[in-house]
C-alpha cells in the first residue's frame, strides 16, 4: 500500500491555467463522536458530550455563513451517527452546495478491525447518506488518519474519487494497489494544518492541552500558505467545527480566506473537484507526460 511519487512538481505549475496553488478548506464534523471514539467512557460524560454536540448545533451555522459570504465551496466530512442525529445540519450543509465526505459511521479507527468490520462499517454509513441525504459521497477521511490495506481495498472496490488523510507529499497524487495505479487521489494533510494541534483542550484522557492565540494561529498558517503559494502547491487545512465554531475562530477562518483570496491565483475548491481536475489531467500520465500505469 503506496502513493505514487516521483513527479518533478515544484513549480511545474500543474494545476489549471491561472491557477498558481489550490487551497481545500475542510471541516470534520464529529460531534460527540469524537468523544466517544477517544474513550468510550465518555458516553457517560454529559459535559464532554455536550462539547462535541457544540460543533453540529452551533459551530456548523456560523461556519456556513462565513463560507457563504466568500462564495467559497467547502467539504464537510461527516460520520454516520452524526448525520442520523442532525439531519437539518447536514442537509443545510449539502443545500449550500458543499461536499459531505464519508468518515466512518462512529468515528472508528480501529486498525485491527479488518476487511470485514471495515466493509460492514461503510455499508452501514452508505445507508446512511443514501437514506437521509439521498447521495454517496466520493470523498474519503478515515478517523485519526488511520489507513490500513483494507482500507485501500475497500475504497477501490467502492470507487471513491479521493481520500485525505496521508502526510507524505505537498501536492495530491495517486494511491497504488498491488503495484498498480488505482484512480483514487490523495489530497495530503499535515497535523501542523489542522486546527486541534493548537485549540484541543480536554482534561479527560486522553488529555490534549491546546490553546493557542488565533494570531499566533493565523501566522503559522499564513506562513505555511505564502510558501505553497510560492512552489505552486496544495494546503489542505481541517477544521473541526467544536473547536473552530467560537467566535474568535471563526473570525479566523473569515481572516484566512480574506487573504488569501487576495492572492491572485488561488484556487479554494472542495475537495472533489480538486480531486476530479487531477483524476482528468494526471490519471494516465505524469506533469511529463509519462503513462502512470507503467510506472511504480
Amino acid at each position: 500500500m503506496k502513493t505514487e511519487k516521483g513527479m518533478n512538481k515544484s513549480k511545474a505549475g500543474v494545476w489549471p491555467e491561472g491557477i498558481r496553488c489550490a487551497v481545500m478548506f475542510s471541516f470534520d464534523v464529529d460531534g460527540e463522536t469524537l468523544w466517544t471514539s477517544r474513550n468510550p467512557e465518555n458516553w457517560r460524560r454529559p459535559g464532554n458530550l455536550a462539547q462535541g454536540a457544540y460543533g453540529p448545533r452551533v459551530g456548523v451555522p456560523k461556519i456556513l455563513d462565513v463560507l457563504d459570504r466568500h462564495q467559497v465551496k467547502s467539504s464537510f466530512f461527516i460520520p454516520g451517527w452524526i448525520i442520523e442525529k442532525y439531519p437539518h445540519m447536514a442537509k443545510d450543509i449539502q443545500s449550500r452546495g458543499h461536499e459531505i465526505g464519508y468518515h466512518g459511521y462512529l468515528h472508528e479507527f480501529d486498525i485491527n478491525a479488518g476487511y470485514e468490520k471495515e466493509k460492514e462499517i461503510m455499508d452501514h454509513t452508505l445507508e446512511v447518506f443514501h437514506r437521509i441525504l439521498k447521495t454517496r459521497p466520493v470523498g474519503y477521511r478515515s478517523p485519526l488518519y488511520e489507513v490500513t490495506e483494507s482500507t485501500l481495498q475497500i475504497m477501490d472496490e467502492y470507487q471513491f474519487s479521493y481520500s485525505s488523510m496521508m502526510m507524505d507529499d505537498d501536492f495530491p497524487h495517486f494511491w497504488q494497489r498491488e503495484n498498480k495505479i488505482i484512480k483514487i487521489v490523495e489530497l495530503p494533510t499535515q497535523w501542523m494544518w489542522e486546527d486541534a494541534s493548537f485549540f484541543f483542550f480536554t482534561l479527560s484522557e486522553p488529555v490534549r492541552r491546546g490553546i493557542s492565540s488565533c494570531k499566533q494561529v493565523f501566522d503559522i498558517w499564513i506562513e505555511e500558505f505564502d510558501e505553497i503559494y510560492k512552489h505552486g502547491a496544495f494546503l489542505n487545512l481541517i477544521f473541526h467545527p467544536q473547536v473552530i465554531g467560537r467566535f474568535s475562530r471563526v473570525k479566523l477562518i473569515d481572516d484566512l480566506l480574506s487573504y488569501m483570496e487576495n492572492k491572485k491565483g488561488t484556487w479554494i475548491a472542495r475537495g472533489e473537484d480538486i480531486a476530479r481536475f487531477w483524476l482528468e489531467e494526471y490519471a494516465t500520465k505524469d506533469v511529463h507526460g509519462a503513462d502512470s500505469t507503467k510506472r511504480g
